[in-house]
């Protein structure tokens, strides 16, 4: 194992890094119930069927899914940074065909925003990876367990958002 103290700057950077995604993972947690209790309501509101209602919810599985491949090979070949760059992209353009489609009561454009939402969480879902990526050999299983904490960190936060919307 590589000592800690071996490179000051990169163990710092690397602790900087750990630091940013956990912050990450913890907003990333905490709006999951959101989008989740939000996506079914207004599935409810703009079906045709209420039987429906939750089929936005499992369009943000189903991007998750069919995305979590191919963020993980542009990872690869171009880095984590442009997977997390297209993954928060995919969001943004999620979020904002979500909010034109409850506009224009569209349900099948709320769905498709609620898919590429489901992008934006594969792409996320790789925190982790990041966090294990820029630490030494010493650092890294905490590096990991850090990230994954900021998990705990959405537990509490992530009820107190929902409580103020």
């Amino acid at each position: 194992m590589t000592d800690l103290n071996s490179d000051p700057v990169s163990h710092k950077r690397a602790v900087r890094n750990v630091t940013v995604l956990v912050l990450a993972q913890a907003i990333l947690g905490a709006q999951m119930p959101l989008i989740f209790t939000i996506g079914g309501l207004a599935g409810q509101s703009l079906a045709s069927n209420v039987c429906f209602a939750t089929l936005p919810i499992s369009m943000i599985v189903l991007g998750s899914m069919l995305s979590a491949t191919p963020v993980s090979a542009i990872m690869q070949n171009y880095g984590r940074r442009v997977g997390f760059w297209l993954g928060t992209l995919g969001g943004a353009i999620g979020a904002a065909v979500c909010a034109y489609a409850l506009y224009v009561s569209s349900f099948p454009l709320f769905l498709l925003g609620s898919f590429f939402t489901g992008v934006y969480m594969s792409a996320q879902g790789f925190y982790r990876f990041a966090a294990a990526d820029s630490a030494s050999d010493a650092f890294r299983p905490k590096a990991i367990s850090y990230v994954m904490a900021g998990g705990l960190v959405a537990a509490v936060l992530g009820p107190q958002l929902f409580k103020v919307t």
